[in-house]
């Protein structure tokens, strides 16, 4: 904790000093907005593709090899849920034929 001396050396002594202080202040929260949007030149019209195309390059793109392994995963997993809801309907579409219609 600091003492009461080294308080009294931290903080400004007059009303003069902690205006200076404030002004000071203000002036650094000022530069960090940055330049106001008048002062800033005017995008160019494509400027959202080429920010684009930019993010695109900086991504992790999967090889070749990884591409064909995880799109024969997903192929196979769709045929067999497929299969497999298949089956189901089928089977529930025969049960309700035998139950509600009578087995024709």
């Amino acid at each position: 904790m600091a003492t009461k001396e080294q308080t009294k050396i931290l903080q400004p002594e007059d009303k003069a000093e902690k205006a200076a202080q404030d002004k000071k202040s203000q002036a650094v929260v000022k530069s960090k907005k940055g330049p106001s949007p008048a002062s800033q030149p005017k995008k160019r019209r494509f400027a959202l593709f080429q920010d684009v195309i930019a993010e695109l390059k900086k991504a992790a793109w999967p090889t070749r090899q990884e591409t064909i392994r995880l799109t024969l995963i997903v192929l196979g997993v769709c045929l067999i849920t497929g299969a497999i809801l298949g089956g189901l309907d089928f089977g529930f579409s025969w049960l309700i034929k035998q139950v509600l219609l009578g087995g024709n």
